[in-house]
């Protein structure tokens, strides 16, 4: 039996949870696969058990049968689209791979992590792991702030960052402007096709709505 290690919460499990909801898996009701909810309110990510599962204390985090382990959210969740459902969301063909790939990489190093080191540089939870220096917030959230206008030019007149159909790139982009609101950055506010674009995938997506589906799911 697999097992996924994640939080529900955080920007890079939530990206394999939104992977396989796209393609209408319930990460949940999956016969071969164990979910294992790590509450990192009480720092259960730094347990002994979980250290020795995943020494860089970090979800998610996919163990196979073969004891193959998997702690890079983008590693687990080009195995999860490789495995699990019909269309691939890397792309369909080497040209589309090669497309997702680019726009993946400028939305998750130019806007999803630089919201994430202004985070780690400016929360109170942070304090423990790292050495923090607040001199580091404000540049980070300028610079991403900055590279969401590329993506205001990209989304012009179009619905998704590449082809007609939803990509990993478009779930990175959004959890990217998600995770900005802990930062004060509204996603509603960074130009039209960017508020268009976020309010379209957080109607599908947010952790509430996502919440909500599977409650109705398991009422029918």
């Amino acid at each position: 039996m697999k097992k996924l290690y994640v939080t529900r919460t955080a920007p890079n499990p939530r990206k394999a949870l939104i992977l396989l909801a796209s393609k209408g898996i319930d990460v949940d009701d999956m016969d071969d696969v164990d979910v294992i909810d790590i509450d990192f309110a009480t720092n259960e990510q730094m347990s002994e058990e979980f250290t020795k599962i995943n020494p860089m204390q970090t979800v998610p985090v996919l163990t196979l049968g073969d004891g193959t382990v998997l702690n890079d959210s983008q590693a687990v969740c080009e195995y999860l689209d490789r495995v699990y459902g019909e269309r691939s969301v890397m792309g369909n063909d080497v040209i589309q791979r090669a497309q997702v790939c680019a726009m993946r990489r400028i939305a998750e190093f130019e806007v999803l992590y630089n919201f994430m080191l202004a985070f780690q540089h400016s929360h109170p939870s942070k304090a423990q792991r790292i050495e923090q220096v607040p001199e580091f917030v404000a540049p980070s959230v300028a610079r991403a702030v900055k590279a969401l206008a590329y993506f205001e030019n990209i989304l012009e007149d179009r619905e998704y960052l590449v082809g007609e159909q939803l990509s990993f790139a478009d779930i990175v982009l959004y959890l990217g402007l998600d995770f900005g609101k802990v930062l004060n950055v509204n996603p509603n506010e960074q130009g039209e096709n960017i508020a268009r674009f976020y309010q379209m995938m957080h109607e599908r997506f947010s952790i509430k709505n996502m919440a909500k589906a599977k409650i109705a799911h398991t009422d029918e």
